[in-house]
């Protein structure tokens, strides 16, 4: 006789409307994706129109005044076009892996988790945060957990091209080879990435690698070299170049006024649709009266449709603005001015949920003096704490800083360690483990010290 056991199990879910849905799906999209998604309006709705340029309803954003900063140097025109040079083309790549999601054995919680983590991968197909961090960043109705995202890795990792969603090169490289056809050579080359990835490209390394491995002839080792030095560091090049580049448009500024030194933001044009309804319609509608629903069901989708936009608009200026805000020492003095802002405050602070902000940094781009780049970038916790009493602590973009400012003066034929680099950074009051310091040179894609060696003439 088998018995039946009637569990409960308590859930607070958040369920939202249509025009909410709306809303936050347009919030998500990119300046392209958009541009695309409101040229769809326009066919479908008769009743919204393109907006002429110079109309009044059709104007610049207001342009949004902060704290004086003294103006750090200009921007000609010529180098205004330079800096789209800066920005990774990321919508390739990335809508690769998102294609790829439907084809992986995933249900629907597995596949959201995945396409989660593809938004996390860096501009070279690493997964830099850590799984706590995207837990911490992530809205808690998600109720994600480090286990599930560590699932969800696992079957990211299998995506292609080989090696993406590794967390350091030697992840990457073991991906890479878990791929190919088991071989002595493959045995030998996942040694040489767990042991001696830093002297794979030592002529010399052969004999010290024979000492703890004999099983392995010199000719083994050397093909297995000559294998991991074929392999790809970065799983994200060859897909970047796909020609898109130049056509990111940044949706929002920041600059100092010339004339007063202050620091604004505002919003460019070509980033934002401009629709209206089409007046002709409305009228008459207006004298149909109630002889036609379905007009009147249009002219209620497009009110809808308007509203995202400038709800969207809203948003990313707000977030611009808090940007500006807590990274003012970053727009004075670069990289190393920038301090620990996460999701999560900001939400609090601008008084909305964490996945609108979230969504709201999806794939958006802020030009500045600086260069062009991701609302994400602005995004760190800290890195380490100067001390007890430092409450706030440094990010990781201000570590790096240092950290290349370190790598540009040091003596090239006596470059630095990575032990002498976290001795150096101790002294300005940055105290890291010489993992976190090697970690970070491999991100800034600066080789260790016996590769940046020169010899002197």
């Amino acid at each position: 006789m088998t018995t039946q056991a009637v569990k409960l199990k308590l859930r607070q879910t958040q369920l939202l409307n249509q025009k909410q849905q709306q809303s936050l799906r347009v919030l998500h999209m990119s300046s392209q994706e958009l541009a695309e998604e409101v040229e769809s309006w326009l066919e479908d709705n008769p009743l919204l129109e393109r907006a002429e340029t110079g109309d009044a309803d059709s104007g610049q954003p207001e342009i949004h005044y902060s704290a004086a900063v003294p103006i750090t140097r200009k921007i000609s025109s010529g180098e205004e076009s330079d800096l789209w040079a800066t920005v990774a083309d990321e919508a390739d790549f990335r809508r690769l892996l998102h294609e790829q999601v439907c084809e992986h054995p995933l249900d629907r919680e597995e596949a959201a988790r995945v396409h989660l983590l593809i938004d996390y991968l860096d501009d070279q197909g690493y997964l830099k945060e850590s799984l706590e961090e995207i837990v911490e960043h992530s809205p808690l109705e998600w109720m994600l957990d480090e286990a599930d995202l560590a699932a969800a890795l696992q079957q990211l990792q299998r995506f292609d091209p080989p090696g993406t969603g590794a967390r350091d090169l030697a992840e990457s490289l073991l991906l890479q080879l878990a791929r190919r056809e088991p071989c002595e050579t493959v045995f030998c080359a996942v040694k040489l990435v767990q042991g001696y990835l830093n002297d794979v490209g030592k002529i010399t390394l052969a004999p010290q690698v024979r000492k703890q491995h004999p099983q392995y002839s010199t000719a083994t080792i050397e093909a297995a070299q000559a294998l991991v030095s074929s392999l790809n560091p970065f799983p994200a090049y060859g897909y970047a170049a796909a020609g898109h580049t130049e056509y990111i448009e940044p949706d929002v500024w920041i600059r100092p006024d010339e004339e007063t030194g202050e620091w604004k933001t505002g919003a460019y044009r070509q980033a934002w649709p401009q629709v209206r309804l089409n007046r002709e319609y409305c009228e008459l509608l207006g004298e149909c009266g109630g002889s036609a629903p379905e007009l009147k069901q249009k002219l209620a989708e497009a009110k809808t449709l308007l509203l995202s936009l400038e709800q969207r608009k809203s948003t990313v200026l707000r977030l611009a603005d808090i940007i500006l805000e807590k990274q003012a020492d970053f727009f004075q003095f670069g990289a190393i001015g920038l301090v620990p802002m996460t999701i999560k405050d900001t939400a609090q602070e601008l008084g909305l949920a964490e996945s609108t902000v979230s969504r709201a940094v999806n794939q958006k781009y802020l030009a500045c003096p600086q260069g062009v780049f991701p609302l994400r970038y602005f995004f760190s916790q800290a890195a380490v704490y100067a001390d007890e009493e430092d409450e706030q602590g440094v990010s990781a973009g201000a570590v790096k800083a240092v950290m290349e400012s370190l790598f540009a003066s040091e003596n090239k034929a006596k470059p630095l360690s990575d032990q002498a680099i976290a001795d150096r950074l101790a002294l300005q009051g940055m105290t890291l483990a010489r993992r976190t310091v090697a970690k970070y040179r491999e991100e800034m894609n600066f080789p260790p010290a016996h590769q940046r060696k020169r010899k002197q003439p």
